[in-house]
């Protein structure tokens, strides 16, 4: 089986997490993807409860189910989450899998902080997704190449605290969810 690993803050997961799924698992030989909400983040980056992450991660990929999974590996294993010991969890749980791990680009300039990195590229294989944001210039001479929406999670909390409309970034059954639970309010 080969099992893609995609993981992330979700917070909250919005139409270019989905649209990533959807593309990978139609352009890849990919069987599933495990979508993972970071548990406890290693930067100490502030997150909404998991408990509502990981919900509204099912929320948003239910169209994709059973082809994507919603894990909650990182809450299981009950600690920092670095993304080689998720990695190294699966892989003891699923030791006939081969896997893939999935990132955007804006991530790549991340990577030197994460644990262990080069050592993580000889357990997984990386899908690098390229992410239209600022530093990224579209190459018109070749106008089918993919790029994910230009929608990051710090993005849409903004604009939810100041009362935005955010119907172009989530789905509106996280958006439901959000406004339900009173998420990301001034």
């Amino acid at each position: 089986m080969k099992i893609g690993i995609f993981g992330g803050t979700f917070d909250p997961p919005h139409l270019s997490h989905m649209l990533a799924c959807h593309y990978v698992l139609e352009t890849s030989g990919l069987d599933k993807i495990l979508v993972i909400p970071c548990y406890q983040h290693p930067f100490e980056k502030p997150a909404a409860p998991f408990e509502d992450r990981i919900e509204m991660c099912r929320l948003a990929m239910r169209q994709l189910h059973p082809r994507v999974e919603i894990s909650p590996v990182e809450a299981e294993m009950g600690k920092v989450s670095y993304t080689i010991d998720t990695v190294r969890e699966l892989r003891r749980r699923h030791p006939d899998a081969s896997f893939e791990l999935i990132i955007g680009s804006d991530v790549l300039k991340e990577t030197a902080k994460w644990k262990e990195f080069e050592l993580l590229k000889t357990l997984v294989s990386l899908r690098i997704l390229p992410r239209l944001c600022e530093e990224t210039v579209p190459d018109l001479a070749n106008p089918e190449k993919f790029f994910l929406p230009d929608i990051s999670s710090s993005m849409v909390r903004e604009k939810l605290k100041r009362g935005e409309h955010v119907d172009q970034h989530l789905s509106r059954s996280v958006i439901d969810y959000i406004h339900r639970k009173g998420l990301y309010k001034r």
